[in-house]
C-alpha cells in the first residue's frame, strides 16, 4: 500500500513537471513609456485643433520634413496623432462704437473706442497615442509680443519651431546635443 502511494505520488510530480515544462512562459513585461511609444511609432495624424493655420503649417511641415514618421490622412491609422492648438488670426485690433444720450444736451452722441490686443495666445502641440487617446507629449510657447503684424507672425513661427524642437529632442535624444 505504501509502495502505491510512493508511485502514485512520483508519477503524479512527473506528470506535474511534464504540464510545467509544456505551459507557456508568461512574460511580465512592462508597459512602454511614452517617450518609448513616441520612438516605437511609425505613422502620424495631424490635426488642427483651433485658431491660426499659421502655427498649424510651421509644426506639419516641421515633421514631414523630418521623415521620422509618416503622415497618414486620419486618427485610425495612425500610431501617434499630433494636435495643435492656436490663437486665431485676429489683428489684435478692434474698434466699438456706441451711442448715448448727452446728459447736458440732451442730444445723442457718439463715441468711438478703438483697442489693440498685443499679447497672443499660448501655441500648444500635444501628442496623443491613436489607440488609447494617451497624452505622450506636451508643450506650449508664448510668443513674443510685437506690434507689427509680420513681427507677430515671425515670432508664432518661431515658437511653434520651438515647440518641434522640443518634441525631437523628446524622440531623438541624441540627435539634440
Amino acid at each position: 500500500m505504501v509502495r502505491r502511494n510512493l508511485l502514485a505520488m512520483a508519477f503524479l510530480m512527473v506528470l506535474a513537471s511534464f504540464v510545467a515544462a509544456q505551459a507557456p512562459a508568461t512574460s511580465t513585461s512592462r508597459p512602454l513609456s511614452p517617450t518609448a511609444r513616441l520612438m516605437a511609432a511609425k505613422t502620424a495624424f495631424l490635426k488642427n485643433a483651433g485658431g491660426s493655420s499659421v502655427p498649424f503649417d510651421v509644426v506639419s511641415d516641421s515633421i514631414q520634413g523630418w521623415g521620422r514618421y509618416q503622415i497618414v490622412p486620419s486618427a485610425d491609422q495612425a500610431d501617434i496623432t499630433i494636435e495643435v492648438t492656436s490663437p486665431n488670426d485676429g489683428s489684435g485690433v478692434s474698434v466699438s462704437t456706441s451711442t448715448s444720450t448727452d446728459p447736458h444736451t440732451g442730444m445723442p452722441s457718439e463715441s468711438t473706442t478703438t483697442t489693440r490686443e498685443l499679447t497672443v495666445s499660448r501655441i500648444t502641440m500635444i501628442v496623443y497615442d491613436s489607440k488609447s487617446r494617451m497624452a505622450l507629449f506636451s508643450a506650449s510657447e508664448q510668443p513674443k509680443k510685437a506690434m507689427r503684424d509680420k513681427a507677430r507672425k515671425d515670432n508664432i513661427v518661431e515658437a511653434a519651431e520651438h515647440i518641434v524642437s522640443q518634441f525631437r529632442a523628446r524622440v531623438e535624444p541624441d540627435m539634440a546635443k
